[in-house]
Formats: structure tokens, C-alpha cells, sequence
């Protein structure tokens, strides 16, 4: 069972949590959070704050190196562990609710397709750990010829429709995405709008969200902007359906918020507060490393 959208906005309005909107209190509590991590959408970031709303114990988290084999070492997970864990996260397709022996929901972030194959690129050719690493490097991979040439075009599409992101997109990969973002996601935020995004997720999960700070912001690499119109145009066609997705996305998230307009404005401006007060502080220097000290055993223990 997931809750879909408009039964989390019935909750609000209640006073509930999205759960209790169609299921009891102590049901509720059972229901199991998959969030999708999409790459280069402020998802590192999302991670690292979701790590502290949740005992380690209680969670599984895709490694963000070897994602394929941690993935699917999930689906191997004995049922008894899977019933345990509350909050599934990570780089992997849509599709894990159908082997959870509890209810779930999913929650995601969607970007801006032109920002996010520009991030996604200059991330794979500075990050040394990534696979595609050496090969831009020692080929002299442009972004044109990442664009013209790779088979990640669609990639939100491809994820959220539980499709290979490795294989060609169609428009009935396309068009089962949005149907899964209507049908299974509580929340579906957009990095543009992030704080509106995580102040959706509060309400809904009833996080905490006591400290607020940014991870892995892609800082080398040129803006829209800077870009010639041919290859924005490139960008465009081939990830025509990713720029559709986004559009029902923001569609989505529009309506999320006008109907919890009070609610999400109250906790978004205390989000942004909260983010300017750590930046560049000892505070935000502190918070990134128990974040990373947090994030290193919740690895390892999703890894055994």
C-alpha cells in the first residue's frame, strides 16, 4: 500500500500524518519511506539530514559507489529485516515497495533536466571515484559528447518508471513516471525549490530537522547561461521526456503547497534561517562531519 498525494493533503488538513489519513495511528507507524535519490539533485544533501531522523538501525542505505550491487543486495534482504527498517534511501530504480512486507510510500526531488545533465557531467569528470571518471578523462569527453553519446538521457524518467537508466527512454517509460509520481510518492520536491520540498517532508514524516546544511554541491562547472544555445538545444531533445516529468512534477508540488500554504511557508522560513546561521560557521564545520561519521556506519551497516 502507498498514500498518494491527495491523501497526504487530507491529513494536513486533518491535523494527521499522511498515514493516519486512511490507516490507524499504529499502523501508520509501521509504514516504511523509500526515497529514491535521483543524481546531482541536492539528494546528498536530502541523505544526510534524513540520516539523522531515523535510528541507524532502522535504515538501509543504497551505497552511492557500488549502487548496482547494493540495490539489489536489497532485494535479497531477509523479510524480518525488511519489516524492521522504516527508511529505504539511495540511488535505485522504483519498484521496492512490491517485496516490503509492510506499507510503504516513496518520496523523491526532481531537478531541472538542463541543470541536472550539466551538474551530472562535471561531477563524473571530477569525481574520481565514479565509474565514467577515466574515460571522460583519458577520451577528453566533452559535455556535447556526453550528451550526444552517453545512454543516460532521461534519467529521472528512467528511475522513477523503474526502467534501466542504461536503455533508451520511451514514451511509455515516460508517461508510466508521471502515473508513479500521481499514484506512490507522499512528497515529490524539486531542488529549485528545496526548502518548500523539505518542508513538505517534515510535516508529512514529522522530522525534526534541527540542523540544515548543504553536501555535495557541484561548484566547477558553468551555468546555463554560459552554454551556447545549440547545446542547450541538444540538452533539450534528448531529454525532451525528463523536461515533461519535471513539468508534472512542479505541477505537483504547486498544489502540495497551496493546499498547506501556512504550514510549509511557517517551516520553510525557518529552514533558510536555520541553513544562513551554519554557513561558513564552526557549527556547519561540526554538523558535516558527525554527518559524515553518521553517514559512514549507516553504509555499513546497510552493507552486512
Amino acid at each position: 500500500m502507498t498514500v498518494t498525494p491527495a491523501e497526504f493533503n487530507q491529513g494536513l488538513q486533518n491535523g494527521k500524518s499522511c498515514g493516519d489519513a486512511e490507516t490507524s495511528t499504529s499502523s501508520a507507524v509501521k509504514e516504511a519511506v523509500i526515497f529514491l535519490h535521483l543524481p546531482k539533485t541536492a539528494g546528498t544533501t536530502l541523505n544526510r539530514l534524513i540520516e539523522w531522523e531515523y535510528p541507524l538501525s532502522e535504515m538501509y542505505s543504497v551505497d552511492p559507489v557500488f549502487f548496482e550491487w547494493s540495490a539489489a543486495r536489497l532485494y535479497r534482504l531477509p523479510s524480518e529485516r525488511l519489516a524492521r527498517t522504516r527508511m529505504f534511501k539511495g540511488h535505485m530504480l522504483f519498484g521496492l515497495h512490491k517485496v516490503l512486507p509492510q506499507p510503504a510510500t516513496y518520496i523523491t526531488v526532481l531537478r531541472d533536466p538542463i541543470d541536472r545533465v550539466i551538474s551530472a557531467f562535471y561531477f563524473m569528470r571530477n569525481y574520481k571515484l565514479h565509474p565514467l571518471y577515466w574515460k571522460f578523462r583519458f577520451q577528453n569527453y566533452t559535455l556535447e559528447d556526453f550528451v550526444r553519446w552517453s545512454r543516460r538521457d532521461n534519467v529521472q524518467s528512467k528511475i522513477i518508471a523503474g526502467a534501466k537508466y542504461e536503455e533508451p527512454c520511451t514514451a511509455e517509460i515516460a508517461e508510466r513516471a508521471k502515473n508513479n509520481l500521481r499514484q506512490h510518492f507522499s512528497v515529490v520536491g524539486l531542488s529549485e525549490r528545496f526548502e518548500e520540498s523539505l518542508a513538505l517532508m517534515k510535516l508529512r514524516f514529522n522530522w525534526q530537522l534541527s540542523t540544515y546544511s548543504s553536501f555535495n554541491v557541484t561548484r566547477s562547472r558553468p551555468k546555463k547561461r554560459d552554454l551556447s544555445p545549440a547545446t542547450l538545444d541538444l540538452i533539450r531533445e534528448s531529454n525532451s521526456f525528463d523536461i515533461e516529468l519535471y513539468r508534472c512534477a512542479e505541477a505537483m508540488l504547486t498544489d502540495a503547497i497551496n493546499k498547506n500554504a501556512q504550514e510549509v511557508a511557517s517551516v520553510a522560513r525557518h529552514l533558510v534561517e536555520a541553513r544562513t546561521r551554519t554557513r561558513n560557521s564552526l557549527s556547519a564545520s561540526a554538523f558535516a562531519v558527525r554527518s559524515a561519521a553518521r553517514k559512514a556506519i549507516s553504509r555499513a551497516y546497510s552493507s552486512v
